[in-house]
C-alpha cells in the first residue's frame, strides 16, 4: 500500500503541477493525502468489522504515504541551495513525532483500556496537517535569492 501510494502521489503531483501550477499541484496532494487519511481513520474507529478496520487502516497509511513525496519535493522547492538542510529538518521532525506518537499510543491504550482512543488525537493531527498544506507555498523560497547573490552583496560591502 505504501509503495503504491508513494509512487502514485509523485505521479499525481507531476500531473497536477502541469495542470494547476506548482502551488496548487503540490498543495492538492497534501490536502488529499492527509485529509483522506483523517476520514479513513474515523471510519476505522467506527467500524465493528475487523477486516474493514484493517482495510481502512491500510488506506490511512496509503493516504499518509501519498503525500510524502510531495513533502520532500516542497523541501526542494523552497530550500533552493539549502534543500538538504530543509529535508533534514523535515525528516528529523517527522521521526521525532513518530517516536512520540508510538509511545503516546501505548500509554493511551494502557490508561483508557481502549485501542480506539489513540486514534482521536491522530485524526486531529491529520486534519491539522491537511489544513496546514493550505499555508504551504512552494513558489516562495525559504531564503530569498541565491547564495551567490548573497556572497556578491557581502563582497561589495566588504571592499
Amino acid at each position: 500500500m505504501g509503495a503504491c501510494a508513494n509512487c502514485g502521489g509523485g505521479f499525481a503531483s507531476q500531473a497536477l503541477v502541469r495542470r494547476l501550477g506548482l502551488k496548487w499541484g503540490r498543495r492538492s496532494i497534501g490536502l488529499a493525502g492527509l485529509g483522506s487519511a483523517a476520514l479513513l481513520t474515523i471510519a476505522a474507529v467506527l467500524t465493528q468489522q475487523w477486516l474493514l478496520a484493517l482495510i481502512f487502516l491500510s488506506l490511512v497509511y496509503g493516504g499518509v504515504t501519498f503525500q510524502q513525496p510531495i513533502l520532500f519535493a516542497v523541501c526542494l522547492d523552497i530550500g533552493g541551495e539549502y534543500a538538504g538542510a530543509v529535508v533534514g529538518a523535515a525528516n528529523t521532525a517527522a521521526q521525532i513525532a513518530s517516536f512520540v506518537s508510538s509511545l503516546a499510543f501505548g500509554y493511551l491504550v494502557d490508561y483508557y483500556g481502549n485501542y480506539n482512543v489513540p486514534f482521536i488525537p491522530m485524526v486531529v493531527l491529520l486534519l491539522a496537517g491537511a489544513l496546514l498544506w493550505l499555508k504551504v507555498d512552494p513558489t516562495e523560497k525559504l531564503i530569498p535569492g541565491s547564495l551567490a547573490a548573497a556572497r556578491a552583496v557581502l563582497k561589495s560591502h566588504a571592499g
